[in-house]
């Protein structure tokens, strides 16, 4: 069997956050189908560390190890030419040698737009007072700009139960609510990492 890590942006820099970020990810990967072969949650905090724990990782990674990069693009994808050389125009960060197209994952714009694809679970987690109509109505969630996604969120919540949206204190537990079906529907990129996260468990 293939061991499976994803070293991931998000977590922030305490240990509390950190744990919260890989539950978050592992709720929605069970739910995704996963259960049983899940992969390693590697929480990394900033996205540029993600990338340097991810390239060292996969310098020293043996031949029944994969290893995935996944974090936010940003922005919009300008066109198909993959996540590398996206990373390399907005990042300035060089394909590690080894790397292929399948070990690097976005969320795009950003984990936010996720949350979009799911209402519902959105309305279940703040509670009382949220307000589904100040989200942005596209539902092709991946050409919501991050700006618009946030303040979206921020105005939906603003009366809720949980109050205002903050990423440290509800983007994982949103992670572990959401229905991952809503989100792969809705969201190309995230299909198409947990379909690579499926094709590598199953090898």
């Amino acid at each position: 069997m293939v061991n499976i890590k994803v070293y991931v942006e998000g977590g922030g820099t305490t240990r509390d956050l950190r744990t919260r970020c890989r539950e978050g990810f592992a709720s929605f990967f069970k739910k995704a189908n996963l259960a049983g072969r899940m992969p390693r949650i590697v929480a990394c905090g900033s996205r540029h560390t993600a990338f340097d724990k991810f390239r060292t990782a996969l310098d020293s990674a043996g031949e029944e190890e994969f290893m995935v990069l996944l974090v936010d693009s940003e922005g919009p994808l300008r066109d198909d030419s993959g996540p590398w050389r996206h990373l390399e125009a907005r990042d300035n960060w060089t394909r590690p040698p080894g790397a292929a197209d399948e070990n690097a994952h976005l969320m795009v714009q950003c984990v936010e737009a996720w949350f979009l694809a799911d209402k519902d679970g959105l309305e279940t987690y703040f509670g009382p007072g949220f307000s589904r109509n100040a989200l942005p109505g596209n539902r092709e969630v991946e050409n919501v700009a991050k700006a618009d996604a946030l303040r979206g969120l921020r105005n939906a919540t603003r009366r809720s139960k949980r109050g205002e949206y903050h990423k440290g204190n509800h983007s994982h537990g949103i992670l572990a609510q959401i229905d991952s079906g809503n989100v792969l529907d809705a969201s190309p990129y995230a299909k198409r990492l947990v379909d690579t996260l499926r094709e590598k468990a199953s090898d």
